[in-house]
């Protein structure tokens, strides 16, 4: 894969590996250490653009869905393609395979920034992406500023994902109640005696997963793999098509899914203000 992306950044430091996609999305679509891959990584450049949410860690903006692909702010209408016609939804955004411009890089670190004028979002901003290797590990920040001449909503996620480990951790609390669309009923209802086991850990082995959760806590264990997010991400989503698949994506989310349809399920970016968020993936002794 690292060889076949004209604009690849390869990242070493120490154990640790990255192959990052500026031209798609900043997609950290590698991540391994001692070479062991935590990531599922695509087979190919083709592959990805096939598949794009289940490889890496796909950019998702607005966040997983919104209803009927329509959304209204401050007494105006916005459209986003429906691109999950099935459930009459638009789905997880367009800044996943976004061009970013790399505007630095050395051999543990690159940022990258895009620009939107309006034609992936109906909003201008520029989101600038920094990923490095440390010693410790894997290291993202992403910086979202309002470059337009006025506030606007949005959310994002990262669907992150993982090759499937032995026992996974999340620290979920609630599940939020959805038709029959994956979209929410507003309304949160108790964990199942199965789900409250994902605090504590699980094993993966026979188990589908598909949910939106609340966010009990900033870190999801992978075996030994400690996975820690900044505290303005406020929900979860887990996910594994079903089980038996080699891989399960967890999803820190920022807002809910369909936010952009409700008062307080999105985030408003103001005029000239900037957001930050980040992530981290490390290798710890015990979980």
């Amino acid at each position: 894969m690292c060889d076949e992306m004209m604009d690849k950044a390869c990242l070493l430091c120490g154990g640790w590996k990255a192959e990052i996609l500026p031209s798609f999305g900043m997609n950290a679509v590698c991540l391994s250490v001692d070479g062991r891959e935590i990531l599922r990584k695509p087979a190919s450049f083709e592959t990805l653009k096939n598949n794009p949410y289940t490889y890496g860690i796909p950019l998702l903006f607005p966040a997983n869905r919104v209803k009927g692909g329509v959304f209204s702010y401050l007494g105006k209408n916005y459209a986003l393609p429906l691109n999950e016609p099935a459930r009459n939804n638009h789905i997880h955004g367009l800044m996943y395979n976004a061009p970013f411009t790399v505007v630095s890089k050395d051999g543990k670190s690159i940022c990258a920034a895009f620009e939107n004028k309006g034609d992936r979002y109906p909003f201008p901003f520029r989101m600038t992406i920094t990923d490095t290797l440390s010693e410790a590990g894997y290291q993202r920040t992403l910086e979202i500023e309002n470059t337009g001449e006025g506030a606007f909503p949005y959310t994002l996620a990262f669907h992150t994902a993982f090759l499937e480990p032995q026992i996974l951790k999340a620290p979920v609390t609630e599940r939020f109640l959805c038709d029959q669309n994956y979209i929410p009923l507003r309304k949160r209802i108790s964990l199942s005696d199965k789900e409250k086991k994902y605090k504590d850990g699980i094993s993966l082995k026979d188990l589908a997963l598909s949910g939106f959760y609340a966010s009990g806590g900033v870190k999801a264990y992978l075996d030994d793999i400690c996975f820690s997010v900044s505290d303005n991400f406020d929900e979860w989503i887990l996910f594994n098509a079903g089980g038996g698949q080699g891989f399960v994506c967890v999803e820190p989310q920022a807002g809910e899914v369909n936010g952009l349809n409700t008062e307080d399920g999105c985030i408003i970016l103001q005029k000239g203000e900037t957001h930050v968020f980040s992530l981290s993936i490390t290798r710890e002794e015990k979980i």
